[in-house]
């Protein structure tokens, strides 16, 4: 990585910490710098095989969406929430929400909410570009929903391959896409990008004529890194290899003649009971972890409920630890 700043290219440190591989258990260190003019993080030693560090299980890159979302029950429910979102009021999804208290439904509805915040401006004829999709699960939702032309794009895809519903995923990186875009989205994957500046830059050459680009990842600039610090759940050290503050995306977005159209900050408990499992040792993938089993957890019901009360009004007022900025040309 970079001696300078990926954000707006200072030099200056402010602070150094050192962040563990929590997720895992693999209790490894890892360095990262702060920006004394932006307060961005980076990460300066990046391991040298850092695939090891994405096993099949991070986060189901290995899940097939077909098998997910394909069968014809799940297939018709998930069409008809994903609708909601994008071309309804919602009322659905948030009926849905409150009845179904599985994470995985609840981070589905979250990343659709963050889709019909850009807008699709051209209808179900917007174009779309997932990047970092993992397998597809996203881009095979938006297709099941209606929209006709969605495409992911992630360098680990399990392959190629063209979707029952017409949606496309292309084991390939950014900088190889040669097609036009509506809208281009990072769902948590810009803060995994070894050069955010290129990777940007990428995005921009594929936007159609009043496009927009959804980036959506965590920020330091939150009431969650500055109460935990080192111990904050979305260091996620050393996938996370540039942790942006506000200010530090909006000035790399300029550098590159964008401007921030909208932010909407979509933290949620996970910063907290995340964070606090970090802090006692426990790892996210452990099976005393609250995301693997909430029976096992040591945090009780009421505790979670009042963390997702905190968080709405982190939300509310910009102090979230992860959020959506909507990004168009100048």
């Amino acid at each position: 990585m970079p001696e300078k700043c990926p954000a707006c290219g200072g030099t200056a440190l402010s602070s150094t910490i050192t962040a563990t591989e929590t997720m895992f258990g693999r209790d490894e260190t890892f360095p990262y710098a702060e920006c004394s003019d932006c307060g961005t993080l980076w990460l300066t030693a990046v391991p040298a095989q850092l695939g090891t560090y994405y096993p099949t299980d991070y986060y189901s890159v290995d899940l097939d969406p077909e098998v997910a979302l394909g069968r014809p029950g799940v297939r018709s429910f998930a069409k008809r929430v994903s609708r909601s979102v994008l071309f309804g009021n919602a009322r659905l999804a948030r009926v849905a929400r409150a009845l179904i208290g599985k994470r995985e439904f609840h981070s589905f509805v979250r990343v659709l909410d963050s889709v019909a915040f850009a807008g699709l401006p051209l209808g179900a004829r917007t174009r779309i570009l997932d990047v970092g999709c993992g397998s597809g699960l996203m881009v095979y939702a938006l297709a099941t929903a209606g929209v006709e032309a969605v495409v992911g794009v992630d360098p680990f895809a399990p392959g190629d391959r063209l979707f029952d519903n017409g949606a496309r995923l292309m084991r390939s990186e950014l900088g190889d896409v040669d097609e036009t875009f509506d809208l281009v989205m990072f769902h948590h994957s810009f803060e995994h990008v070894p050069d955010p500046a290129a990777s940007l830059a990428d995005a921009v050459r594929l936007l159609a004529p009043g496009g927009q680009i959804l980036i959506r990842m965590p920020t330091r600039s939150s009431h969650a890194y500055e109460t935990y610090g080192p111990n904050w759940v979305q260091l996620d050290a050393p996938r996370h290899l540039t942790i942006f503050s506000r200010n530090g995306i909006e000035t790399l977005a300029e550098g590159l003649g964008l401007a921030v159209k909208a932010v909407k900050d979509d933290s949620n408990a996970f910063q907290f009971w995340g964070s606090e499992q970090v802090a006692r040792g426990i790892p996210l993938m452990s099976a005393e972890s609250h995301l693997m089993s909430e029976k096992r957890s040591t945090f009780t019901r009421a505790q979670i409920d009042r963390w997702e009360r905190e968080s709405r009004t982190l939300n509310e007022c910009g102090r979230g630890d992860q959020a959506a900025w909507l990004l168009v040309r100048q």
